[in-house]
């Protein structure tokens, strides 16, 4: 089951970076939700995921690596850049952290992490 979710996350990154929304959006659940650093930052549907994962893309921001680690309900997504950022007030100190939870091959749900040991907790990937 890891490397299906890991083959899922693939398939979505491979989407957006070829800007193909409708590839995207085979991988969301309609009603997933992305939970940002903040309570703020929120998006409730496939099209705003869509919308910012596209919008970010086209930012043509700087990533020195990425790393994903599957999980038996989800993964791991993390993108390094080189510089400290800040989203919402919260300083970045050089990785974002995406813990995704998957059902039946779509993503249902996307909690952003500043930092690295929270985000492999709310994957349920502290143990292994």
């Amino acid at each position: 089951m890891k490397r299906h979710n890991i083959e899922v996350v693939l398939g979505f990154l491979d989407a957006i970076r070829r800007r193909d929304r409708k590839a995207a959006a085979n991988f969301l659940h309609p009603e997933i939700v992305w939970q940002g650093v903040v309570p703020d930052l929120v998006c409730r549907s496939a099209g705003e995921v869509l919308d910012t994962f596209l919008g970010r893309r086209d930012e043509q921001i700087e990533i020195d690596r990425l790393e994903l680690i599957g999980a038996k309900r989800g993964a791991v997504f993390a993108f390094y850049r080189p510089e400290i950022w800040e989203v919402a007030g919260v300083e970045i100190r050089g990785a974002m952290y995406h813990a995704l939870e998957i059902d039946d091959g779509r993503i249902t749900r996307i909690g952003d992490h500043a930092d690295r040991s929270e985000a492999l907790v709310a994957a349920r990937l502290e143990g292994d």
